[in-house]
């Protein structure tokens, strides 16, 4: 009984553990490149405002949210 509530609440896994982290190993690694430093606190805020309503990108009429997505 006891090994049948076992076989039941175990979860399935997709794929063998043995692949996990294939690409990442895969992929090259490349040095942290130096950027420049963004601003905290209310200097933080000044820089969301300008970027959300005084530079802002108006597309027939509505202002565009994600200028990236397809």
């Amino acid at each position: 009984m006891k090994t049948i509530i076992n076989e039941c609440i175990k979860g399935k896994v997709h794929g063998s553990l043995a692949r996990a982290g294939k690409v990442k190993s895969q992929t090259p690694k490349q040095e942290k490149q130096e950027k420049a430093k963004v601003p905290k606190g209310r200097a933080y805020k000044r820089l969301l405002y300008t970027r959300r309503f005084v530079n802002v990108t108006l597309t027939n009429g509505k202002r565009k949210m994600n200028s990236n997505s397809a």
